[in-house]
């Protein structure tokens, strides 16, 4: 009896294990998915396929030098970013490129660095322009910060087709758009990612009507996009003083309910070999 009691008292006295959150395995405790940066990135990389279904595939070279044996961005690295970021954007940029970047209320500091598509506009059944790159409707930032969709900007970053950048708050500021900060870690979590909406049109998928089911262009971005996405994650890396760990909407709430299927149609190669150029600068 006693050693039934003693083994009682060991199991009731154990820690909880931390819980883990969707299937990159965020704890709740640390704001940290599971696993090494490079582990981290290879299940935050994932391709996202139509409806949300993902599917594993190589993380680009680069990516896997920067999240296990690369030095810290430099201060060329920093500088190459900024030239590349066109007018009127740059000059904010620089601005505040020698400021500190978000860290959540309890201080733990930026980390990942995650990319969405819009999903507008949208077109309903409606056929794509036909020249939607140049399209002023595509590529319009008015909807984004007229509170079309919410009384503030949705993201750090709205990038459109043509390589224009608009920003809706700036790095420093904690803010949250994935469903695992705003509704399910909550407050706690604002200030661990940083997020860049990039422009990208939808139309239903034939016979849907339901805006769970709708599909992008082909190619789902622009070469100024992949661009501009490069410049920006060297950039905010290098005001973080370290590589943040590249993310996408839908697997950073991959397996909570309702996830976002975003970004459709990226290609992890051209975000890698963007990226390839700007490490180079020393």
């Amino acid at each position: 009896m006693r050693k039934l009691i003693y083994a009682l008292l060991l199991v009731g006295s154990a820690p909880a294990a931390a819980e883990e959150i969707g299937e990159c395995r965020f704890d709740r405790d640390t704001l940290t998915f599971a696993g090494t940066p490079l582990e981290q990135a290879t299940c935050l990389l994932r391709k996202i396929k139509l409806m949300g279904e993902k599917e594993a595939q190589k993380v680009p070279k680069v990516i896997v030098h920067l999240m296990t044996d690369a030095p810290p961005p430099s201060e060329a690295m920093k500088q190459a970013a900024l030239a590349a970021f066109p007018q009127p954007y740059r000059d904010y940029a620089v601005l505040h490129a020698n400021d500190p970047v978000s860290k959540t209320d309890a201080g733990v500091p930026l980390q990942y660095f995650v990319i969405h598509d819009t999903s507008e506009p949208f077109y309903g059944n409606e056929p794509f322009p036909k020249n939607l790159n140049m399209d002023w409707k595509v590529n319009a930032f008015d909807s984004y910060v007229d509170k079309t969709f919410a009384n503030a900007p949705v993201a750090h970053i709205f990038l459109n087709r043509v390589g224009q950048i608009w920003p809706g708050h700036e790095f420093a500021e904690p803010w949250r758009a994935t469903k695992l900060e705003s509704r399910v870690v909550g407050p706690t979590a604002r200030g661990r990612f940083v997020h860049i909406e990039t422009v990208q049109p939808r139309r239903f998928l034939p016979g849907a009507t339901n805006r769970g089911a709708t599909y992008g262009p082909k190619p789902g971005f622009t070469p100024e996009q992949y661009r501009m996405l490069a410049a920006l994650y060297v950039y905010v890396s290098a005001r973080a003083g370290r590589w943040l760990i590249p993310a996408q909407h839908n697997t950073v709430d991959a397996g909570i309910k309702d996830a976002h299927d975003d970004p459709q149609n990226f290609e992890m190669k051209r975000f890698g070999k963007e990226i390839e150029k700007l490490v180079k600068a020393r």
